[in-house]
């Protein structure tokens, strides 16, 4: 059995599957193909001869991809540090992330913990419960938060 030549002909489908997986992010789903591929080689005494082979290291890929995004929480994560941001206030302005990351890291500790907690999905009562106060000085902090974010933003 040449595991070679069975990996490239099963590479394309492979690819795409892949790239359905991983929202077409191209570089994630090459990352994930390779795995894919070095799981295959690593379990090929388990693949039998008259198995679909390409289906076979699909079934890999999609295992560790749930393992993946089992691991990280369900999380994405990309690097933002060169995007740019458009302003909603029907400006041409428009802010680079980092602009940003320096307008929250000017403010307190307690406003750079809540903010990056509501980044991060959380309701404003898994909040309260989180840093252990009251869900309306929550609401209220976030709003100062916000206020002083656009301050250090806008001047």
């Amino acid at each position: 059995m040449d595991i070679s030549k069975l990996i490239r002909e099963a590479y394309p489908g492979l690819k795409k599957y892949a790239l359905s997986l991983t929202n077409y992010n191209n570089e994630d789903a090459e990352d994930l193909v390779q795995k894919a591929v070095l799981k295959a080689y690593e379990k090929i005494d388990s693949f039998t001869r008259n198995d679909n082979f390409g289906g076979w290291v699909a079934t890999l890929m999609r295992n560790l991809f749930i393992d993946e995004k089992r691991s990280i929480g369900g999380k994405t994560f990309s690097d933002i540090e060169d995007e740019v941001i458009p302003v909603s206030d029907n400006t041409d302005r428009f802010f680079e992330v980092r602009d940003i990351m320096k307008g929250i890291l000017a403010l307190s500790k307690k406003c750079q913990n809540i903010l990056s907690l509501v980044a991060d999905g959380y309701k404003y009562d898994e909040i309260a419960s989180k840093l252990t106060i009251p869900i309306g000085t929550v609401m209220s902090s976030l709003l100062r938060c916000r206020q002083n974010l656009n301050k250090e933003l806008y001047g």
